[in-house]
């Protein structure tokens, strides 16, 4: 039978790699976020009838890049030498 204990090497590696899929969906949420945000933007300029729509839209953008910082707050809290709680 073998054991399941992971040795220190594989332990750290995973962690590097599961923060690296944690930026990586961080990145891609803030991006979506400030091209639904812009987009809306325009959008307001270009069609003022649509005013309530595109704030909803607006709203939605915001709230993804708000999603994306929180992703990063644990390796900014390490970075400034914050307690990760």
């Amino acid at each position: 039978m073998e054991l399941s204990r992971t040795k220190p090497a594989e332990r750290a590696r995973e962690a590097r790699e599961a923060e690296v899929r944690r930026r990586r969906t961080s990145v891609r949420l803030g991006a979506v976020g400030v091209v639904l945000l812009f987009a809306a933007g325009i959008g307001v300029v270009l069609s003022p009838g649509n005013v309530v729509v595109l704030l909803g839209v607006m709203g939605i953008g915001i709230v993804l890049i708000g999603s994306a910082f929180v992703l990063l707050q644990r390796p900014i809290a390490g970075l400034l030498g914050l307690p990760k709680d």
